[in-house]
C-alpha cells in the first residue's frame, strides 16, 4: 500500500554553533502515537544533510542521529519512510470522515482480512504513466521507481533483479553485466550501473514516441536537463546538453559532495 509515498516530512533547524543541538521543529503529515529521541547535531558549513532517520517497522518511537550543515537553507526538512503504511492511511480516513459523522469511527487493521467480509468505500484511479514518471523524476521519488519495477517482475512473472538487465539487454543490446540491481529504487551499493549503458539508453530513448514525455519530466539543474544521483561518497548526473547524451559517476570520491557538485557542474558548463 503506498499512500503519500509511504513518508512523513520532519523539519529541522541547526543550531547557532558547529556542535550545537539540532531543533526538531516540526513534522507534516506525522504517523499517529510517534514519538523521537532527537540526536542530531549541528554541522559545519557545506556539510549538509547528515541526518539519518531511525524508525523500524510498525514501531511508534524512532531516532534521529548525525548532523545538519549549520547553513542549510530555512525550513529544511527531511523524509522518513512511516512504520505502518496501513494505519497511516487509516488514520488519514478517520479524520477526513469525521467532519461529516459526529459517531466515533474506530478502524481496526487485520492482515488476514477476509476478502469477502470487506466494504469498498471509495475507489481511486491511478494517474497515467507519464504523470507518474514526472512526479518521480522531479522530486527523486524512489519508491515509485521500486514500485514500477516490482509491478514489471509481477506482471512478467520474473525476479525483481532481473527487470532491468533483461530490459537493457533486450531493448538496449547491452549486456546484463553492464547492470546489476537489487531493486528498483537504487539506494544501495549492490546496485551498479555502468555510464555507457545509461548514456546508451538515454540516446535510444530519443527515437520513442514518448520520448518528449520523459524528457520534460527530467529536472533542469545548472541549466541542463540532467537527473542526478547520490548516496554516500558516490555522485552522478546523466542527462541531454545540446542534443549530446552524457553520464557521469564518481565513484567513492573523498571531500565535501558540495564540491565535488561544483567540479562536475564546470565540466558540464563545457558542453553548454
Amino acid at each position: 500500500m503506498n499512500w503519500r509515498e509511504n513518508q512523513f516530512t520532519i523539519f529541522l533547524l541547526p543550531g547557532p554553533t558547529v556542535g550545537s543541538p539540532v531543533t526538531l521543529a516540526g513534522f507534516q503529515n506525522l504517523p499517529p502515537s510517534l514519538t523521537f529521541t532527537n540526536e542530531l547535531v549541528t554541522g559545519p558549513p557545506g556539510s549538509g544533510d547528515l541526518a539519518d532517520v531511525y524508525l523500524a517497522p510498525d514501531s511508534t518511537h524512532g531516532y534521529l542521529r548525525g548532523s545538519v550543515g549549520i547553513d542549510v537553507a530555512k525550513n529544511f526538512s527531511i523524509g522518513a519512510a512511516v512504520p505502518n503504511s496501513a494505519l497511516f492511511i487509516a488514520n488519514e480516513l478517520v479524520q477526513g470522515m469525521r467532519w461529516a459523522n459526529t459517531t466515533p469511527i474506530k478502524i481496526i487493521y487485520q492482515k488476514d482480512a477476509n476478502a469477502s467480509d470487506r466494504i469498498t468505500l471509495d475507489t481511486y484511479q491511478s494517474p497515467p504513466l507519464s504523470e507518474i514518471i514526472y512526479f518521480l523524476e522531479q522530486f527523486s521519488i524512489n519508491l515509485y521507481a521500486e514500485v514500477l519495477v516490482k509491478t514489471i517482475a509481477q506482471v512478467t512473472n520474473s525476479s525483481i533483479n532481473s527487470v532491468l538487465p533483461v530490459y537493457c539487454e533486450n531493448e538496449h543490446g547491452i549486456e546484463q553485466t553492464a547492470v546489476a540491481t537489487r531493486d528498483g529504487s537504487g539506494l544501495s551499493p549492490a546496485n551498479r550501473i555502468t555510464t555507457w549503458a545509461i548514456a546508451r539508453v538515454l540516446y535510444n530513448d530519443q527515437r520513442a514516441s514518448w520520448f518528449p514525455s520523459f524528457e520534460q519530466a527530467i529536472p533542469i539543474a545548472n541549466g541542463i536537463r540532467m537527473k542526478s544521483g547520490f548516496i554516500s561518497n558516490v555522485l552522478s548526473y546523466s542527462g541531454y546538453v545540446n542534443d549530446k547524451v552524457f553520464s557521469i559517476i564518481t565513484n567513492n570520491f573523498n571531500g565535501v559532495t558540495s564540491v565535488m557538485r561544483e567540479k562536475i557542474w564546470k565540466l558540464l558548463d563545457t558542453l553548454k
